[in-house]
């Protein structure tokens, strides 16, 4: 390593991830400039949304829509609404796009039984499971906010001011893309909208500092849990 690139990891090191802190233009709101898919017909811009749907028609198998830039640390803060309330979908992040346009890596989980939920998609599977995902603090067929804060090995999600998993995870991937997901199956739709994305984010959430933050990894209290045979 050379020695001003010596100097400035240093840097950065003390003087913190937020240091480079930076809000990005994730979704304009009009199109979908930035944005792409295997299949772009089951996706559209309606009212400054993302929608997902293939109308009354059912849904052979899962479709991403994928975020052109890679993500490392990161907070993504947006708006999901999905109708019907029985129906599946999700965001995936730090994931991989296979040639099928089908999604390897994280997945926030939204859908009836699994929303606040930690999934890996189309890898290990379910890493944390969200206890409560029925319970009066989740918005059936409403717009529902959805928190992603992934720092290092450590991940946070949270739901309507609700953190519903904490998980350090030592072998998870660092860094991909994000995608939205509409799952295989019913006819549904799903709505992403007010979409911030910060790269490089302080560790904080809801209130609380990174030392609390760090505190419900060890912890996990009820509301979540960690993965089985952690």
């Amino acid at each position: 390593m050379k020695l001003h690139d010596l100097f400035l990891s240093c840097l950065l090191s003390l003087l913190g991830p937020g240091f480079l802190s930076a809000k990005e233009t994730f979704f304009n709101g009009k199109d979908l400039s930035g944005w792409s898919a295997e299949d772009m017909s089951y996706w559209s811009v309606q009212n400054g949304g993302i929608v997902g749907t293939k109308g009354d028609q059912k849904i052979p198998s899962n479709q991403f829509l994928w975020y052109d830039k890679k993500v490392k640390d990161f907070k993504l803060t947006l708006q999901v609404k999905q109708i019907p309330f029985a129906a599946n979908a999700g965001i995936q992040f730090r994931s991989t796009r296979e040639p099928n346009g089908q999604a390897v890596g994280y997945q926030a989980d939204i859908g009836k039984g699994w929303w606040g939920s930690l999934y890996h998609e189309h890898g290990r599977k379910i890493l944390a499971k969200n206890l409560d995902t029925e319970g009066t603090n989740l918005k059936h067929e409403k717009w529902n906010t959805y928190e992603i804060l992934a720092v290092g090995h450590r991940i946070w999600l949270a739901i309507n001011g609700k953190i519903t998993v904490a998980l350090r995870d030592p072998i998870g991937e660092l860094e991909g893309q994000i995608s939205l997901q509409v799952h295989g199956g019913m006819p549904q739709k799903v709505i992403y909208k007010d979409l911030v994305l910060e790269r490089n984010p302080e560790v904080k959430m809801l209130g609380m500092n990174q030392s609390e933050l760090n505190k419900l990894l060890e912890l996990a209290p009820k509301g979540f849990i960690k993965p089985r045979g952690k």
